[in-house]
């Protein structure tokens, strides 16, 4: 999959829960930016676009709850991937989530047309439980760094 490698820009993240309605996570209009690397590197960062300033120079100087808040406004990580027929599986060395480092991030890749010519990313989680015995699916839509 060397149509991957690349810097991609996220054009938008829905989520579907069950049979309703997809949502928009992080506001509707998150930011983000997916990077994946020759040398089999990716890195991936999402944030809600509204996150409000905590109003000081570092992190460590903002309030418990501004730091939370913050945090909870924002999805990170990296480490190495690998591709094939049907996705991507990301091989996570750092994450704002603790939990992921050391795990995989599996994601199915389908690429969709676009008058532009070349075809926008959208990568998928597979569908997962939820605690109430619904289904998730996280499906975010990346368009190249560089096509207009």
């Amino acid at each position: 999959m060397d149509d991957l490698i690349g810097t991609w820009r996220l054009v938008e993240w829905t989520v579907q829960i069950g049979d309703a309605p997809s949502q928009r996570p992080f506001g509707g209009d998150p930011v983000g930016l997916l990077t994946y690397t020759p040398e089999g590197r990716m890195w991936a960062t999402l944030m809600r676009r509204t996150r409000p300033r905590l109003g000081t120079h570092t992190l460590a100087g903002a309030s418990p709850a501004g730091r939370a808040e913050a945090a909870a406004g924002y999805v990170g990580y990296a480490g190495t991937f690998e591709a094939d027929d049907e996705g991507v599986t990301h091989h996570v060395e750092v994450s704002l989530f603790p939990d992921w480092v050391g795990g995989e991030q599996r994601r199915l890749v389908r690429w969709i047309a676009t008058e532009r010519g070349r075809p926008d990313l959208e990568l998928s989680t597979p569908p997962e439980p939820t605690r109430d015995g619904r289904t998730v699916v996280n499906r975010l839509r990346w368009r190249r760094i560089g096509d207009t």
